[in-house]
């Protein structure tokens, strides 16, 4: 064979192989568009119709042979036609493409029609087609074929699935085809060199897709780190490798301190970057072989492997809790800030992944109730300790309920002249079981779990409607009851609004009431709580800054609110006589405060002693078991009478 046979040869069969393979690139296109959602949302409505058409003749020969009228039956000839004609129309559109089961369906009413269009046309045996025989025959096979097509109905949408996903498999064995083909092909034309770019194109698409996909559902968008999915995953891969390899696992749960603040007062964006700045310090800190995740918001973990014991993970959070605390600058600010992390160790406090980060979770916790800035080690204690709270919430909602709550009272003197000047109202708790449970331990859980908005209100609607029956205008001019309210009834919407309407259903005065805050609320500063105050002191009610002392102790902020009265804490008061250093507190904040025109009560006076120097550090007034113990509502009656 000549050199020129052989050219026109090897021409010929890169011609016709270009040929084969437009041929099958075209077809297998044209396949694959048929299964796209569009071809089978056609096919499947096109059944529906069919199904639809079909039930209709059931219901109209089952109207004629209730009302054996001609015109119901020429209506049943009719209709018998027309799902004639829908089955030769899918026939013959989808003779050649059926991906549904639509010939399942033409194989189950095809037979059905012509046996009934027969019998409607001849009758069956000897009876008349619109005898009543015959139309119960040609009901019970209508009917029997308009069940059976309704039960392959229902197949389609699994179908469609199955479609989807074989065409799915199709693409991706077709894209691996052309790859290979289309490096031949694409040499002889240009129009396979096109279509190669753009398939090229579309399995690049794909690829960036599917690992923008994996990274968006591993890691978190904002720092990079790990997410809890993918901390999850390694938690329990480490678990599996301790059980089969001597050492240790930690995991660490670090918690920001008071990061809400920094977010709501300086914006999220400032918040996010400070997210970032701390990741990076945690991740610098860290050894190259763990691991640090963000859970979400201002929570992080980290995974410690293969230590020999736990003082190592004590040694890393004691590192982290450094360096979180070093100041941070954000856009200009220089920022303050703190965290507070849990520890547990594996296999020790638990052995899969959920338990110890629960673990964790609670001794997090734990450091935060210490005082933040600190770390905690997990103990059994807080899981006990996480059952009691449960326990708690349980009981107390229960006890709102069938009013196991009730109010003592106790009195407020005037120190000069011994009068009683005021009155609060205290919260007591006698359990049906327990018996009598101290507001120490339950006030705490109610303010966590938000159930003090309601305790709250029931003590203020109930004690206003207690006072209202004392003997008001024989009392001291500037008598009060004094309520304590919290700072999460302030978030939870207590204002001017439910106030007014207390006072109004109890007829209880404004001027006689006097509201207990806590320094963390003024503190706190966010202008709702203000507005409030401020509508409060309007409405003549009067305000009282509680436990004094024990917080943030900044009179500047006394200044900027609405305050009456200054509560010195009981703690101070304990050792006024005998430790020098709280008698020159008391009488440092006593002289303050009356330099800022608010009046001093000193809580806690349990001697005479405590009396006496108070007395003379001009303490205003006094409260506690030297006077008189919290005592009930009919016994406050009693004192009050004989104090008149």
């Amino acid at each position: 064979m000549t050199r020129p046979a052989i050219a026109i040869m090897l021409v010929a069969i890169l011609f016709f192989g270009t040929l084969i393979g437009i041929f099958y690139v075209q077809k297998t296109l044209a396949e694959i568009e048929e299964a796209l959602p569009i071809t089978l949302s056609k096919q499947e409505r096109d059944i529906r119709v069919l199904v639809n058409d079909m039930g209709r003749l059931v219901q109209s020969i089952a109207f004629t042979r209730s009302n054996q009228g001609l015109i119901g039956f020429e209506s049943v000839i009719r209709q018998t036609q027309e799902v004639e004609q829908g089955l030769k129309r899918i026939r013959e559109i989808y003779h050649f493409s059926d991906l549904l089961g639509i010939s399942a369906i033409h194989a189950k009413l095809n037979p059905a029609i012509f046996d009934i269009k027969t019998w409607l046309m001849a009758g069956v045996y000897n009876f008349q087609p619109n005898s009543p025989q015959t139309l119960e025959l040609v009901n019970t096979r209508a009917q029997q074929a308009y069940e059976e097509a309704e039960i392959l109905l229902l197949q389609v949408g699994e179908t469609t699935i199955d479609v989807l996903t074989e065409q799915a498999q199709r693409i991706k064995e077709f894209r691996t085809i052309m790859i290979l083909t289309l490096v031949v092909l694409a040499m002889m034309t240009i129009g396979m060199l096109v279509l190669g770019i753009r398939l090229q194109r579309m399995v690049q698409a794909l690829k960036e897709s599917e690992e923008h996909i994996r990274y968006r559902a591993n890691y978190d968008s904002l720092t990079g780190l790990p997410n809890r999915p993918n901390f999850v995953e390694h938690l329990s891969e480490a678990i599996f490798r301790g059980q089969r390899n001597p050492g240790l696992t930690a995991l660490l749960y670090i918690d920001l301190d008071r990061f809400k603040t920094i977010n709501d007062t300086l914006g999220h964006d400032y918040g996010d970057e400070l997210i970032k700045q701390v990741a990076s310090r945690i991740h610098q800190t860290i050894r190259e072989t763990d691991l640090v995740a963000r859970l979400g918001g201002d929570e992080f973990t980290v995974l410690l492997t293969n230590m020999n014991d736990a003082i190592r993970a004590s040694i890393i959070a004691k590192a982290i809790l450094g360096r979180l605390s070093e100041p941070y600058s954000v856009y200009g600010h220089e920022i303050y800030s703190s965290a507070s992390i849990g520890i547990t160790v594996c296999p020790n406090d638990g052995e899969d992944a959920n338990t110890l980060l629960k673990n964790a979770d609670m001794a997090m916790y734990a450091a935060k109730d210490q005082g933040r800035n600190t770390f905690r080690f997990f103990t059994s204690q807080m899981t006990d300790r996480a059952q009691r709270f449960l326990e708690l919430d349980k009981d107390m909602r229960r006890a709102l309920r069938e009013e196991e709550f009730y109010l003592c009272f106790q009195p407020i003197l005037d120190l000069q002249n011994q009068s009683i000047i005021g009155i609060e109202a205290l919260l007591r708790w006698q359990h049906p079981v327990k018996g009598l449970i101290g507001p120490d331990e339950f006030i705490p859980v109610a303010e966590e779990t938000g159930l003090i908005v309601d305790i709250g209100l029931w003590v203020l609607r109930r004690s206003c409607a207690e006072a209202i029956s004392w003997p008001l205008q024989d009392m001291h001019p500037e008598f009060y009851l004094s309520v304590n309210i919290s700072m999460r009834q302030f978030k939870g919407g207590f204002g001017k609004a439910v106030l007014s309407e207390i006072l109004a259903e109890t007829d209880y005065p404004a001027k006689h009431l006097v509201l207990e805050i806590t320094e963390s609320l003024l503190i706190d500063d966010d202008a709702r709580t203000r507005e409030a105050l401020d509508d409060f002191r309007q409405m003549g009610v009067g305000l009282a800054v509680d436990d004094f002392g024990t917080g943030y102790s900044a009179l500047s902020y006394l200044r900027k609110f609405p305050v009456n009265i200054l509560k010195i804490d009981r703690s101070f008061i304990h050792d006024i006589a005998e430790n020098m250093g709280d008698r020159r507190l008391v009488e440092a904040i006593i002289a303050m405060a009356h330099g800022l025109d608010l009046v001093v009560v000193a809580e806690g006076v349990e001697t005479s002693e405590q009396e006496s120097l108070l007395r003379d550090l001009r303490c205003d007034m006094v409260q506690g078991y030297f006077y008189s113990k919290p005592i009930e509502a009919n016994e406050i009656k009693q004192l009050i009478k004989r104090s008149i």
